[in-house]
């Protein structure tokens, strides 16, 4: 398993990957100047071969449009290629954009 680190701004990405799954730590605010980021190190691990992405939202403080669009093109890109999205413990501020949205239902939670 490897632990890597990622920070822009106001975010702090970290992953821990163990084969075709991975956990990723959403540290911060997820919003339209920081969620590139989180798409960029998606895209990479997609294109390493990982198909069961787990994101640890339990300490991500503020979502925007960008960061749920982010979530959502990552969503349908994992399902078309039998792969698996995961919300893990969405803290109280994306839980409730989540419930707002009408997405709580849409994402699969852990």
């Amino acid at each position: 398993m490897a632990d890597d680190s990622a920070e822009r701004a106001d975010l702090v990405l970290t992953t821990d990957r163990d084969g075709g799954a991975a956990v990723v730590g959403v540290i911060g605010e997820l919003d339209a100047y920081s969620a590139p980021a989180l798409e960029e190190l998606t895209g990479g691990l997609r294109a390493d071969g990982c198909t069961d992405l787990t994101l640890d939202l339990s300490q991500t403080t503020f979502v925007d449009s960008s960061g749920l669009r982010i979530l959502l093109a990552l969503h349908n890109d994992l399902a078309a290629g039998s792969g698996r999205l995961v919300l893990q413990n969405p803290s109280d501020p994306v839980a409730r954009l989540l419930t707002i949205t009408g997405l709580s239902d849409h994402f699969q939670k852990a």
